[in-house]
């Protein structure tokens, strides 16, 4: 399994379906009203791997949340990885560093994904990401050190970003270079 979690309005369900738009069992529905999910989704990929599309936190966030959340990351030995999306114009929030401290305290191997980078001017962009490797060299053991951007919108890093997801689930063996 892979989880995807954020703050509402961070663009998890955008993604999602950008990222599995060649997956037709993905089936996930984008709403204009931040914090729509409120129960997490599951996704079969295939016969390969199952994704999980968690509620939002922070704005709107359902009241059982935590409870919900916390369960299913300490109960599930079958997590390959967790993907903390992260707003590209806004940077990392109070409410992410919340995520990220359960994340760590659970020993829980995640990635950061910058999203909504065809939002954010190049100067807004570079500073954030920049924040980002700062806070992740300083403050985490458990965060993969590559950080991804991507745009649901224009597709940009989302290419990437499937080769990612299908490498940590076993569906994308590395190629020795010779």
């Amino acid at each position: 399994q892979v989880c995807f979690i954020g703050r509402s309005n961070v663009g998890k369900s955008s993604l999602i379906r950008a990222l599995f738009s060649l997956a037709p069992e993905v089936e996930v529905r984008v709403s204009k009203t931040p914090g729509h999910t409120k129960k997490m989704n599951f996704f079969k990929v295939g016969k390969y791997f199952t994704l999980v599309d968690m509620p939002g936190y922070g704005y709107h966030a359902p009241q059982d949340f935590v409870e919900m959340v916390e369960a299913y990351l300490q109960e599930r030995r079958n997590l390959k990885r967790t993907f903390l999306l992260v707003d590209g114009v806004v940077g990392l929030q109070k409410t992410d560093n919340i995520a990220v401290e359960m994340l760590e305290e659970f020993g829980i191997p995640y990635v950061m994904v910058l999203t909504k980078i065809d939002r954010a001017s190049r100067g807004v962009l570079l500073k954030n990401v920049l924040e980002i490797q700062e806070f992740v060299k300083e403050n985490t053991q458990g965060c993969f050190p590559q950080l991804f951007l991507v745009s649901s919108v224009e597709f940009s890093g989302v290419h990437l970003l499937r080769c990612f997801v299908a490498h940590v689930t076993g569906n994308l063996p590395t190629v020795e270079a010779s």
